[in-house]
């Protein structure tokens, strides 16, 4: 089995209802991805993790999933995309 690409927040923007990211897929091309403040907590409760590191969660999670990275999205989308998301998202914001 193959390792997973290394995803990367390469460059950060906040907005005015959170954050923008371009991400690196590696070398899989690169993805702007919008993390919401709303989704961000909501995945993050304590904010003790980096929103860069929730935007590149989400992608993982699409990705091992088996789901397309489109190449513009909310993070959000990762809901509809993949059926236990947000399980899967918290799992990896524990490690």
């Amino acid at each position: 089995m193959s390792q997973p690409p290394a995803i990367t927040a390469i460059e950060e923007v906040a907005s005015s209802r959170g954050w923008h990211f371009r991400c690196d897929l590696g070398g899989a091309g690169e993805t702007l991805v919008r993390l919401d403040w709303a989704d961000y907590g909501h995945w993050c409760p304590g904010g003790d993790v980096g929103p860069s590191f929730i935007a590149e969660a989400v992608i993982r999670t699409m990705l091992e999933h088996g789901a397309t990275v489109p190449a513009d999205f909310d993070a959000a989308r990762v809901r509809h995309v993949v059926p236990d998301a947000d399980e899967r998202i918290a799992a990896l914001v524990r490690r």
